[in-house]
């Protein structure tokens, strides 16, 4: 039978391996994000099926940063770019020209990064994304399982990963299956990767606070709605990118 405190328990401990084991990675990620921002950049963030969730976690909400800019594939359709019946082909990630229409539908200057987050890594269109972005001289921060990432089948035609290319990679430290309770020895229940990989969102978050002041740096927080002068501050702070954040 499972019971709540079994999940509770078993997600302590993966955060626990989190904290331990991705802390340094964390700290190098939040200098490169704290950089991009004080160069005027903007932190691109691209998450594939659950890995949108990384992407939502960051992307403007009262007490996070400023400088994001979600890339989904869905604006494709929502930009009239692509057909609906094109976004839901069942083989639509492992289309490399997707990525490019991606790139093509925003704003991105030379001055940003990227985020890019996939539990394998090895879809073809997020390995497209990290290729045009490091040909264009850009950091790729990549979030993956590394486990399933390292077990995977390179889909792309140049035969790498996403974790191949990236200049830093962080583990979500997620199970092989990303499920974590056994209920009769076959199967498994209730999901991990997308609590451990907000956590390290968050902890990126609070590194990149900590990098930027520590130089004596403003650190471009949002305020939530309910804060009397929010709607003020926060469009301040969202004019300087202007077309970039909600392009």
């Amino acid at each position: 039978m499972l019971e709540t405190k079994d999940f509770f328990a078993c997600v302590k401990e993966k955060l626990a391996v989190v904290k331990e084991e991705q802390r340094e990675n964390i700290l190098k990620a939040a200098k490169m994000m704290g950089d991009c921002m004080e160069e005027n950049g903007v932190v691109q963030l691209f998450g594939l099926d659950h890995g949108i969730a990384f992407a939502m976690e960051l992307g403007y909400r009262a007490g996070g940063l400023m400088p994001f800019h979600k890339m989904q594939t869905v604006d494709l359709v929502m930009k009239g770019i692509i057909s609906e019946d094109e976004f839901n082909k069942p083989d639509f990630n492992d289309d490399i020209t997707m990525a490019h229409k991606l790139f093509e539908a925003y704003r991105i200057e030379d001055t940003d990064m990227y985020i890019m987050v996939s539990f394998a890594g090895n879809e073809p269109i997020i390995v497209e994304a990290a290729l045009i972005a490091k040909e264009k001289g850009q950091k790729v921060i990549a979030v993956v399982n590394k486990k399933l990432s390292d077990q995977s089948e390179a889909r792309h035609s140049s035969g790498k990963k996403l974790a191949d290319i990236a200049d830093l990679v962080i583990d979500n430290c997620s199970d092989l299956t990303d499920a974590l309770l056994d209920v009769d020895g076959i199967h498994k229940m209730c999901q991990i990767g997308t609590i451990t990989g907000n956590v390290i969102a968050q902890m990126i978050t609070a590194e990149t606070y900590n990098y930027l002041t520590s130089m004596g740096k403003d650190c471009p927080i949002l305020l939530s709605a309910n804060v009397k002068g929010a709607d003020v501050h926060n469009k301040a702070l969202s004019d300087k990118y202007a077309g970039r954040w909600n392009s």
